[in-house]
């Protein structure tokens, strides 16, 4: 009988000195094994090193190595840096400020090797944390978010948690294990944050192909469009990860309040935009490369589908996103 392959995990950290010790425990003790991590420090100058080196003296586990950069790459580069230590076929990339629950890899590599259908890409719910890792929402309402959805519903009970009184330790069921396929990407499609997502290798390796300063940050978001237009996604409807909002995120440096909220101060639209442009541009310049990894219709249909989502809209299309911004949100 065939057995589960090795995961890579690069754990990325720039600054993130309060919590990179625990994203690297969270890697270590994944209930998976075999493993291979790879923690990159980006040039960071708040004592990241320091904290980086004591964490690994006391796990004292030979499936980490550490590389410490000289100069600033930002999250791409240091992504290439750590994945030139990795020959897995199944990659994970964690930011330092977040840290995974010990099922994490077990659960993504579940999805990836489903006997339904195979995808570059299987991503999960996260919880929302803040510094303290106290519990501030149960999910990201951005996973695997559509913005047409019904005004009323039933909340499944396995989602609502259960509290224990004298330690207030929050517990979700762990009796749901729905997973869903998504074979078709728009421009609302959603995923979730780099923490929560597993790709294979050979996915990465194809398209991650940008310049280190053109993708500074965003990854995430570059990745699985990337993959949701060429091979489809798995959702695992399962919080895996703690995504924290601490303050000082680079990105999520807005406020919780509820609802459909914009974790940013800045303007998503704009930072979205830029970003399937740059795919846009990928498929273009590596266009023989990517025809011939997934043929011509695949290759066809997703530039289809990005050309049109970037196309200047109509007046229909403009009345039609003005309704749904109406719509009330379960």
């Amino acid at each position: 009988m065939p057995v589960v392959p090795s995961v890579g995990v690069v754990v990325t950290n720039f600054n993130n000195r309060p919590y990179v010790g625990v994203a690297i425990q969270s890697a270590a003790s994944q209930s998976i094994r075999d493993i291979r991590v790879v923690v990159v420090d980006d040039a960071s100058t708040d004592g990241s090193d320091e904290a980086i080196r004591d964490v690994l003296s006391r796990l004292n586990d030979p499936r980490i190595h550490y590389v410490r950069l000289e100069a600033n790459l930002g999250q791409a580069g240091a992504i290439r840096r750590g994945l030139a230590d990795l020959d897995t076929p199944f990659v994970c990339f964690l930011d330092s400020d977040d840290y995974w629950y010990p099922g994490f890899v077990a659960q993504h590599l579940v999805a990836h090797l489903n006997s339904d259908f195979p995808v570059a890409l299987a991503f999960c719910d996260s919880h929302i944390v803040d510094s303290n890792g106290h519990i501030l929402a149960g999910t990201a309402w951005w996973f695997d978010a559509n913005t047409i959805k019904p005004a009323h519903r039933v909340i499944d009970p396995a989602m609502v948690p259960d509290i224990t009184p004298r330690s207030g330790e929050v517990a979700y069921s762990a009796k749901r294990r729905r997973m869903v396929l998504r074979t078709e990407w728009s421009l609302e499609s959603g995923t979730n944050t780099m923490a929560g997502m597993m790709f294979r290798r050979s996915f990465v390796d194809l398209v991650l192909v940008p310049p280190d300063e053109r993708l500074p940050l965003y990854v995430d978001f570059y990745l699985s469009a990337f993959a949701a237009l060429l091979t489809g996604t798995v959702a695992v409807y399962d919080a895996l990860y703690a995504y924290r909002m601490h303050g000082n995120n680079i990105h999520s440096n807005g406020q919780l309040f509820g609802g459909p909220y914009n974790s940013s101060k800045s303007d998503w639209r704009v930072i979205r935009n830029g970003i399937l442009r740059l795919i846009q541009e990928i498929m273009q310049s590596d266009a023989q490369s990517i025809r011939q990894a997934f043929g011509d219709y695949q290759y066809g249909l997703a530039k289809r589908l990005l050309d049109t989502a970037l196309e200047p809209p109509t007046r229909t299309m403009r009345l039609r996103r003005r309704l749904r911004s109406f719509l009330p949100w379960p």
